[in-house]
C-alpha cells in the first residue's frame, strides 16, 4: 500500500514521516507559519506563548508612529501618518516626551491598548549593521545578539529544554518546511494548514489501516503512530469544543485563518504550551501607504478577533510580536522605505502592564539616528526574556539568550 496516498494535503504522507523520523519528531507545527506544541500533562492552568513574526521588516515608524515629530514629517513628505485631516492617525500616548499615533486603520489595537491588555515597546531590534531579512531573522529566531556566534538551535528550544516547557504528550513531526528556526532542535513539526481539515484522507478506515501497518517499534512506525495519534486527537477535540469564533470578528485574511485555527486547538485543552504564527508581506519598498493600510487592517483586526475568541484564556496567552528590522526614517523614491535598524514590538496579554509604551526613544534628529536610521535602544531578548521569566517559569535566560544583560522593563506582571 502507497501511505502517501493516503494522507491529504494537509495532512502527513510517507516521505514526510520518514523526513520528521530522521529529525526525531515531537514538535506539531500547524498551518503555514502556525506551530504548536503539543503537551498532553499540561496543567490547565498554564501559560500560553505564541510569537507572531511580521516577515519582511514592518515599518514601525509607521506602525507606532512620531507624526508630529519635525523630522518624521520632513523625511516622509508623501508617506507619513498625519494627527489631522481626513483619516487622522489615533493619538496612543507618549514615550520621553514624543506623542506616538497607530495608523487609522487600527482602531482595534487602540481598543486593546485603552482595555490595558496591550503594551508597545518601542526603538527595538538587533545590534547590528546587517541588513539582510535572512541573517537578521535567523539571528533573531535563534535568540542571537549581533556579535559573536550564533547559537545552533532556536531560542524556543532553548527555553523548552531549560523550563521543561512543551513536554510532548502528542509526540508529532514535520511535513512541511513551514517551522520557523526558533524551534530549530526541537523534534519536528506537523503541518495543519486548518485545524479543521487536520485529518487522514479517506478518514478513520485510513487510519486504522495505516496504523495497523505501522504497529512495530521502527523509528518510522513509533513516528507513524505517534502521528495518527496527534491526528485522533486534534479529531476529537474538534467534536467536542464548542466553537463561537464566527462571533469573534475574524476576517477572511490569512493571519486571521491562521490565529482562529490556532484558537480551536487551544479550546481543544491538549495542552497548547508554545504557538509560532507568521504575518509575512512587509517588506515594503515602492507605495508603502495602500499595501501597508491593507496589512495593518488585516494585523489588527486579526489579533483583536482572536483576543475575543480566547476570552476565557486570556489569563494565559502571551502573544508577542517581532520582525527582523525597521524600515530607514526617510522615504525612498518609489513612496516605500527601505531597510532600517530598530523597529517595535507589541504584547498582548491578560497579565501585561498594558496602556503604556516602553523603551527608550532616540529620537530621530541627524545626529540621533544610526547611519540613517531609527537608533535600536531595547534590545529584542530583553522583551521576550522578560516575558519567559515573568510568566513561563524560565530560571536560566542566559542559556536562552547567551550574553544578554538582563534587565526588564516591568510590562509584565508575575
Amino acid at each position: 500500500m502507497n501511505m502517501t496516498s493516503k494522507f491529504s494535503q494537509n495532512s502527513v504522507s510517507r516521505r514526510n514521516l520518514l523526513a520528521g523520523a530522521s529529525a526525531g519528531a515531537a514538535l506539531a507545527a500547524v498551518g503555514p507559519g502556525l506551530s504548536v506544541s503539543f503537551a498532553a500533562d499540561a496543567a490547565p492552568g498554564r501559560d500560553i506563548l505564541i510569537v507572531l513574526f511580521q516577515r519582511g521588516a514592518c515599518d514601525w515608524l509607521q506602525m507606532l508612529s512620531p507624526a508630529g515629530d519635525p523630522s518624521y514629517i520632513a523625511a516622509r513628505p508623501s508617506i507619513r501618518l498625519q494627527p489631522t485631516g481626513n483619516t487622522p492617525a489615533i493619538g496612543l500616548g507618549s514615550l520621553d516626551g514624543t506623542d506616538f499615533f497607530l495608523p487609522a486603520v487600527a482602531p482595534e489595537l487602540k481598543s486593546l491598548y485603552d482595555a490595558g491588555d496591550l503594551a508597545f515597546i518601542h526603538a527595538v531590534g538587533i545590534h547590528t549593521t546587517d541588513r539582510s531579512h535572512f541573517i537578521c531573522m535567523d539571528l533573531m529566531e535563534k535568540g542571537a545578539s549581533g556579535a559573536g556566534a550564533k547559537p545552533n538551535s532556536g531560542w524556543l528550544t532553548r527555553h523548552m529544554a531549560s523550563a521543561g516547557a512543551g513536554a510532548m504528550g502528542l509526540s508529532t513531526i514535520a511535513s512541511s518546511s513551514t517551522n520557523p528556526v526558533s524551534l530549530l532542535g526541537q523534534a519536528g513539526a506537523i503541518a495543519i494548514g486548518d485545524a479543521s481539515n487536520f485529518n487522514v484522507s479517506g478518514g478513520t478506515t485510513n487510519a486504522n489501516v495505516i496504523r495497523a501497518i505501522n504497529s512495530g517499534t521502527s523509528t518510522y512506525q513509533k513516528v507513524a503512530t505517534r502521528t495518527l495519534d496527534a491526528v485522533a486527537s486534534v479529531q476529537l477535540g474538534l467534536r467536542t469544543i464548542t466553537d463561537n469564533s464566527a462571533q469573534a470578528g475574524y476576517t477572511g485574511g490569512s493571519l486571521s485563518s491562521s490565529l482562529r485555527s490556532l484558537g480551536k486547538l487551544i479550546k481543544m485543552n491538549v495542552g497548547v504550551d508554545i504557538a509560532t504564527v507568521d504575518f509575512g508581506g512587509w517588506d515594503m519598498h515602492n507605495a508603502l501607504v495602500g499595501e501597508f493600510n491593507t496589512r495593518t487592517t488585516e494585523f489588527s483586526r486579526a489579533i483583536a478577533a482572536f483576543w475575543k475568541d480566547m476570552a476565557a484564556y486570556q489569563d494565559r496567552i502571551t502573544l508577542v510580536t517581532m520582525t527582523e528590522f525597521g524600515r530607514r526614517l526617510r522615504e525612498n523614491a518609489s513612496q516605500g522605505t527601505d531597510h532600517g535598524s530598530a523597529s517595535g514590538m507589541l504584547v498582548l496579554s491578560g497579565n501585561v502592564k498594558g496602556g503604556k509604551i516602553y523603551g527608550t526613544w532616540p529620537g530621530l534628529a541627524p545626529t540621533q539616528l544610526t547611519t540613517g536610521d531609527l537608533t535600536v535602544t531595547t534590545d529584542y531578548r530583553q522583551v521576550l526574556g522578560e516575558i519567559l521569566a515573568t510568566r513561563h517559569a524560565e530560571k536560566n535566560l542566559s542559556a536562552v539568550f547567551p550574553k544578554l544583560n538582563y534587565s526588564p522593563l516591568g510590562f509584565m506582571n508575575g
